[in-house]
């Protein structure tokens, strides 16, 4: 939907990078800054830091550190989807990266499990102040 839009804009801005929480092994964080408004929907970008190289399967692409997710959420019905996907070889974000969100095709709106880190990200999504609404006509015209 607006995957090759947030995808600009993330480049485009600087990333306000939150952390909303972590264990030992990994960290979730989400750009305050791409928080915006799509219609009935709201986008965010979240990231995710791995201490230790994951692996990948992909023999080009062996491992990944770090991967930067564009969900859309609905806020009104508490659920979310993930729509686009871009793994890297590097934490933060940095590094070799492969857009990995051929995956994604297909993927439906869910309702997160009580108390899962997809249901932290929608809460967390929904009370935040919007960065900015996105112009429908240009995200349509993306699609």
């Amino acid at each position: 939907m607006a995957g090759i839009l947030g995808l600009a804009c993330l480049a485009a801005q600087a990333a306000d990078w939150r952390s909303i929480g972590g264990t030992d092994v990994s960290e979730l964080s989400i750009d305050a800054e791409s928080v915006q408004q799509v219609g009935a929907l709201r986008q965010a970008w979240s990231m995710w830091n791995f201490k230790e190289a994951r692996q990948n399967n992909d023999s080009s692409f062996p491992s990944l550190k770090s991967y930067q997710d564009l969900y859309l959420y609905n806020c009104k019905d508490q659920t979310l989807r993930l729509s686009k996907e871009i793994i890297f070889a590097d934490n933060n974000g940095m590094g070799d990266k492969r857009d990995h969100s051929d995956a994604l095709k297909g993927t439906t709106f869910d309702k997160p499990a009580p108390g899962s880190v997809a249901e932290i990200m929608l809460k967390e999504v929904c009370a935040a102040p919007l960065a900015k609404t996105a112009d429908k006509a240009a995200v349509k015209k993306k699609k």
